[in-house]
């Protein structure tokens, strides 16, 4: 009967070592269905163009309060990765019982099929750049114009190389230049991608047209004694209720029925007729005049 292995957790390297033809990537952790132990699987990524075939890792575990349960290397034989292969993932470098809170990981040696060792330990570790995940929305669309369901992150470039979408690290050396050597989504596409979903998912201001008027409004009006304040105008309580059916009438601002009007009717009257009035005026004044002076002629 074969173990189940149930996943607990999953974390990507928050560094990576400048010169290293050998990248650590992620740390694992499963629990043993049959047991309860918690197990331990380191993942790294060969960036050299020879095959690699031994290699050599450092590793300290802690538990959730901070203090260290295991410190040990682990050497993985007769790997044969090739140039942008992962491995190490099958590989349980310890097995605990009872829960872990960290895992630390150092590079120490590698060899490839000439049988030279090399050490990595004197490789600088250089911080990467921290993922930020995608919306929901700006996920879906990612995935959708890249036809994969690995966007999770938002792209990101550091000294070295580019951080994925999918959240692999990718080495400014060999396949990892252009395209990511986990997914294999282009470095140009996947930009073009994400711009695009946050463009699309950007919430858009409304658009005003230059012939729009914007009037000022009033909530309530101000108390003034000349009438020039803003002007109020009670309802009937008949003529309250139908306004209350009514969507295009005022808001009535207290249980009384005051409500705020924008202008007076007069005043509307005067303004809309004003101009025809003063027409008429002008004619009649005008003929008024010419029947005088007739008249004082004859």
């Amino acid at each position: 009967m074969s173990e189940r292995f149930i996943p607990l957790a999953q974390s990507r390297a928050s560094y990576y070592c400048k010169g290293s033809p050998v990248h650590f990537a992620m740390v694992e952790l499963f629990r043993m269905e049959s047991t309860g132990e918690t197990v331990v699987t380191l993942t790294f990524k060969n960036l050299f163009s020879r095959p690699l075939v031994t290699f050599t890792a450092y590793y300290r575990c802690k538990n959730r309060h901070g203090e260290v349960i295991a410190e040990d290397s682990f050497t993985y034989q007769d790997v044969y990765a090739s140039e942008g292969e992962s491995f190490g993932f099958d590989d349980a470098v310890f097995v605990s019982a009872e829960p872990i809170g960290s895992v630390e990981v150092h590079l120490g040696s590698v060899t490839y099929d000439d049988g030279v060792a090399h050490d990595l330990r004197r490789c600088p570790a250089v911080a990467l750049p921290p993922l930020r995940r995608l919306s929901e929305t700006e996920r879906a669309a990612v995935c959708r114009a890249l036809n994969t369901q690995d966007a999770e992150f938002e792209p990101v470039q550091a000294a070295d190389g580019w951080r994925c979408t999918c959240g692999e690290f990718n080495y400014n050396a060999g396949r990892g230049k252009n395209m990511c050597s986990e997914c294999g989504c282009e470095k140009l596409l996947i930009g073009a991608a994400v711009r695009n979903a946050k463009k699309s998912s950007a919430q858009r201001r409304p658009q005003y047209d230059a012939d729009m008027q914007f009037l000022p409004v009033q909530d309530r009006p101000e108390n003034n004694t000349n009438g020039h304040g803003g002007m109020q105008y009670m309802a009937p309580a008949g003529e309250q209720a139908q306004r209350a059916n009514d969507p295009a009438a005022p808001v009535c601002d207290n249980a009384a029925g005051t409500v705020n009007i924008m202008k007076d009717s007069t005043a509307e009257f005067i303004l809309r007729y004003a101009p025809f009035i003063t027409m008429a005026a002008a004619s009649a004044i005008t003929m008024t005049a010419a029947m005088i002076l007739q008249m004082m002629m004859g």
